[in-house]
Order: structure tokens, then sequence, then C-alpha cells
């Protein structure tokens, strides 16, 4: 029952994230399920879907296939598409009920490789985790599929942007401000994960510099690349013009990692979301306008070298009540779902959607995080 949520939605879970960061990359994803968790991606966690031409499948699997297992029929159905399709690739995702009766996601893929001659791979996603596990496995899983372990020659000055995706930054142009303002600062973006990703592009992000992780469903991928490919990586979501992401971007590629250690005691100030583009909210407030002893808490996954002291990581809706009726935290920052589990009118909210959390209900608020009405947002925090 700790997950019971009362006024909050369900998280996007990790399926969702999978099919996410696969969504531009021309293949055939399928998610393994009763048409429910499949319904709830296209519908609730997609920005994209609506218009595009992505092809995501629901195996629409019925209570004798649960039983049974029937996998050949499976495999039917998804050879079929691929014949007619003609994808670059097809994943196989899974959901709560393939986990309960065990589904060999991985067999799955070997066999429609062998059968189809089309790269294929299987992801056993459950849906009991959160988006950024999601990500992090498909994006290991292609790699693993598609780059061969061969010399790479690095290229000087170059980085890829990971941790882009609709369920932290919505559509409205986040991903291409981050990738223009490492350009017109002269420095070469190789690939952007996942927002426009291609296949090739994927196989040329090999040879950059430096990984600049924007959002915590980079950092895995990041741990990834560093270990196979030997590229270093940097935490940072740009903010306003930018500056504190340039330079710190800068300094790593003449590699100088600075480590930043906010003061969180006696915080009366919260900020509650996605830990990295949090984290960066609250190193902007410092450093730019002089705001300090910000908290960070993480609803989502996390990374402990990522958490300062005195940071809280939220498990479910009940520890997040309590922390904010708690009395200690004047300000808050968070999504705007958040608000009515506020009971102290004195506590001054600030509206931040997160589509992994409130969906469609407030996606088209999403805030543009790089222009003056992000920081016109952050200045009327300090002022507040």
């Amino acid at each position: 029952m700790s997950k019971l949520c009362i006024n909050l939605p369900p998280f996007a879970p990790d399926y969702s994230g999978a099919a996410s960061a696969l969504f531009d990359l021309g293949g055939i994803i399928v998610i393994h399920d009763a048409s429910g968790c499949t319904g709830n991606y296209t519908g609730f966690d997609e920005p994209r879907w609506f218009g595009a031409d992505s092809k995501v499948f629901c195996s629409g699997i019925r209570y004798m296939d649960a039983i049974l297992g029937l996998d050949d029929s499976f495999i039917e159905k998804i050879k079929k598409a691929a014949k007619s399709l003609n994808p670059n690739f097809i994943a196989v995702l899974g959901s709560p009920v393939p986990m309960v009766i065990g589904t060999d996601f991985e067999g799955i893929a070997k066999e429609l490789e062998t059968i189809t001659g089309i790269p294929a791979i299987g992801i056993p996603t459950t849906g009991l985790n959160y988006y950024g596990k999601g990500i992090c496995d498909a994006t290991i899983k292609l790699m693993d599929k598609f780059i061969k372990d061969e010399e790479f020659i690095k290229e000087p000055n170059s980085i890829n942007i990971l941790g882009t995706t609709p369920l932290d930054f919505y559509i409205n142009e986040n991903d291409k401000d981050f990738k223009e303002l490492f350009v017109k600062n002269g420095i070469n973006v190789l690939s952007t994960y996942y927002m426009g990703l291609t296949i090739d592009d994927m196989k040329k992000s090999v040879s950059a510099s430096l990984n600049v992780v924007v959002s915590q469903s980079g950092i895995g991928p990041a741990e990834y690349m560093k270990e196979r490919f030997s590229i270093p990586y940097v935490v940072v979501t740009p903010l306003c013009d930018g500056s504190l992401a340039v330079k710190k971007v800068k300094k790593a590629l003449l590699g100088k990692f600075e480590e930043y250690v906010p003061s969180t005691e006696n915080a009366n100030t919260i900020i509650l979301g996605e830990q990295i583009i949090s984290n960066s909210i609250r190193e902007y407030l410092n450093k730019e306008l002089g705001y300090g002893n910000i908290v960070v808490g993480t609803l989502f996954d996390f990374s402990k070298s990522q958490m300062a002291e005195g940071d809280i990581v939220i498990k479910n809706e009940f520890e997040l009540r309590k922390i904010l009726n708690s009395g200690k935290y004047e300000k808050v920052i968070a999504d705007p779902m958040a608000k009515q589990i506020i009971k102290d009118k004195n506590v001054k909210f600030y509206g931040f959607p997160h589509v992994a959390l409130s969906s469609k209900v407030h996606w088209n608020e999403t805030k543009r995080l790089m222009n003056d009405e992000m920081k016109d947002f952050l200045i009327s925090l300090k002022e507040g």
C-alpha cells in the first residue's frame, strides 16, 4: 500500500520511458500487455504520439495467453508487422502480466531476429519501476546491438546531450534550445539522446569527448558510455541564458570537473521533482540570484552522487504529504498537482509542470527553460 496514490496520478513507468527513448529511431515498438499499458503510454505519457507515424503496438495479451504462454502467436504477429513495415529494429517491452508469468523477452527477441533478419531487442520492463530505468535499459540494449567493440577516434570539443525526452522536457523546443546553446558557443553536438536521435547519430556518439547529462534518465547511459567508450560526463540542465551550463561544459572539455556543494542547512524552500533539473534550478538560484538554503526532494529515480546533504528521496505520496505539511518549508516548487496536498495556506507554491507526473493535465504549461520567462519565474520565487 506504500505506493497508493490518492491525490496524485501514478508516475510514468519504465515501459513508457523505454518506448519514449526508442520513439524516433524508426523501429517497431511492441508492448506486451492487455492494452491498458500501451494506452497509458500513447495516451498519457507520449506527447509526440498524436499525429506521429512511429510504430508502437500492443500485443493484446488475453486470459488464455497469460495461462498458456502462447509466445508463438505473439511472435507471428510481430513477424507479419515487420514484413509489412520494414523497421530499423524490433523492440519488445514488458508490463506487469508478462512479469508475473516470467516471459523471456530476450529469447523472443533472438527468435524474432533469426526469423526476420531484423535486429531485435527484448527489454523486460515491468511497469513497477519509474521511467528513467526504462530509458536507461533501452539505451544500453540498443548500444549493445548496434555498436561494435572497436577503436573509436575521439572528436575534440564535441559532446552528446543525454536525457532529453518529453517525459522531462515536453515538446516545446527545450531539446533544440540545449543543442543551439552549445553550438553557438563553439561546441560540436554529435547527438541528442533521445529526441530526434537516429541510429547513425548513436553510432557517431561514441566519438564524443564529453557527455552532458541534462536529466536523471541520462545518468545510467552516461555511466555505461564512460565505462565502455571512456567518455566522461558532466551533469547540468541549461537554464535561462545557459551561461552556467556552458561554463561547466567548457571546463569539463578541458578535463576540469568542478564540484558544486550547496548549503541546505535551515532550508525553507524545497524543489520537488526530477533530480537533475531540480539541482540545476537550485544552483542557478544560488549562484545567479544569491538565493540559498534550498532542499531538493526527488520523486523519481535518483543518484546518490547527485544528492546534497539534506536532500530527500520521497518514496510515495504519504511521505510527500508529511513533508509538505511539516511546517518546515515556506516555499515549494513542484508540479501543479502537488498543490492540492498542501493544507497550510501560508505556504507559497510555484507551479513547475512535469509530464512524467501530471501528464496531459498540465503538459501544455511545461516551461521552456532557456528564456526570460524562466528567469522571471525564478526571480519571482526569490522575491516572493
